[in-house]
């Protein structure tokens, strides 16, 4: 058996189905307030015994996903639920289901957002920055110092180095505009990491690390999906990947709608295209393996064959995607509308989508050998 095969053979000593898939990550992409659907989505997947051993996080992805990774299994939803419970604006009146007057509200809400801050999260920057400065950390219109200070109440940094998790997070380099991964596996995360992987322009400032100043993953791709199914060396993996933004989406009727789908376009971070962009690259590594273990023995000393072999795997892939689907009366301005009530039904409805997909588990189907990667989406009529 060749050393890329063997990879996967301890992973099937735990006789849980979950376990006999190999590994467990959550993928979570950006999307400022619409990151409360992923809070959803975890407690579906603890409820039935799928714990995470790898996060992947961009923007408010990775802001959730620290806090999951930084916390022992049975507080991660405690602390998720006392960081989105102070980063919510309280609306003691309530607000109208549906309808006209919904839209209004949710125009509101994130108008406040926008003018005033968000209490628990970021502030207006005082000057406001217009004209040059040598200052590149004041090149932004928010001050997330409230973020950074809430960070450290809620996550433990300890336990994110540890080992017992890994923890990945996108970010972007400014002077060369490349993508790059702060990883638990390679080196040691700090909240200057989680704040860099969220700061997002012109809202918020860039991040020195080292010497390098960084930006919002999201810049350049808003689904960290690429450091988990590229990972070496490989294993079989269940990931479940939870979107944000939805490509897909009817035709615009009002300008409004035009911003609206326009962002979603955008921040969806064409996730379609790159998951079947993996699976092709994945087949191909499950053929370069099936054609080495077709040599004869003496053909397979061959260091240069051994080399090209090192390409190939047996590992298995089951991408699990669920996608916030944005509603009727959701504006442009929904990823950024923070009231409490816009909130918990985005957690509610990341739990009723996990739950659905959960009560199949397609992923225990048997797999035939010369597929790498199997992806598992909800059929839109079963959303909701």
């Amino acid at each position: 058996m060749h050393p890329a095969a063997e990879a996967v053979a301890s992973e099937h000593a735990d006789e849980r189905p979950a376990a006999r898939l190999g590994q467990v990550a959550l993928v979570l992409q950006g999307g400022g307030a619409l990151g409360a659907y992923q809070v959803g989505v975890l407690r579906a997947l603890e409820e039935a015994g799928y714990l995470p051993d790898w996060f992947a996080g961009t923007s408010i992805g990775a802001i959730n996903a620290a806090i999951m990774a930084g916390n022992a299994p049975e507080q991660r939803l405690i602390r998720l639920g006392k960081f989105w419970n102070g980063i919510s604006r309280i609306v003691p009146w309530g607000a109208p289901a549906q309808g006209p007057l919904r839209r209004a509200f949710n125009a509101w809400s994130a108008w406040q957002t926008a003018a005033f801050g968000q209490p628990g999260f970021f502030r207006w920057r005082a000057p406001a920055p217009w004209f040059p400065s040598p200052d590149i950390s004041a090149l932004s219109y928010y001050v997330a110092d409230a973020l950074g200070q809430k960070l450290k109440e809620i996550i433990d940094l300890d336990r994110i180095n540890s080992g017992s998790v890994r923890l990945s997070l996108g970010a972007v380099k400014l002077t060369s505009g490349q993508q790059i991964y702060f990883d638990s596996r390679t080196q040691r995360i700090g909240y200057e990491h989680i704040m860099a992987s969220a700061a997002l322009p012109p809202a918020f400032p860039p991040v020195e690390i080292d010497g390098e100043w960084y930006w919002d993953g999201g810049i350049v791709s808003n689904t960290p999906l690429d450091v988990v199914i590229d990972q070496r060396p490989r294993r079989s993996t269940l990931c479940f990947m939870v979107d944000l933004f939805d490509a897909e989406g009817p035709l615009p009727h009002t300008i409004e709608d035009v911003k609206a789908r326009y962002k979603d376009i955008v921040y969806a971070s064409r996730s379609g295209r790159r998951i079947e962009a993996h699976r092709a690259k994945h087949d191909l590594r499950r053929a370069v393996m099936a054609l080495w273990e077709a040599l004869p023995p003496e053909r397979q000393k061959d260091p240069h064959l051994n080399a090209l072999a090192e390409l190939g795997c047996t590992t298995t892939m089951h991408i699990v995607r669920l996608v916030h689907h944005t509603e009727p009366e959701e504006l442009s301005s929904k990823d950024y509308d923070f009231s409490e009530i816009a909130i918990g039904e985005r957690i509610a409805a990341g739990y009723r989508d996990a739950k659905a997909m959960l009560e199949k588990e397609p992923w225990l189907d048997p797999v035939p050998p010369d597929i790498g990667v199997v992806i598992h989406e909800l059929p839109t009529r079963e959303l909701r």
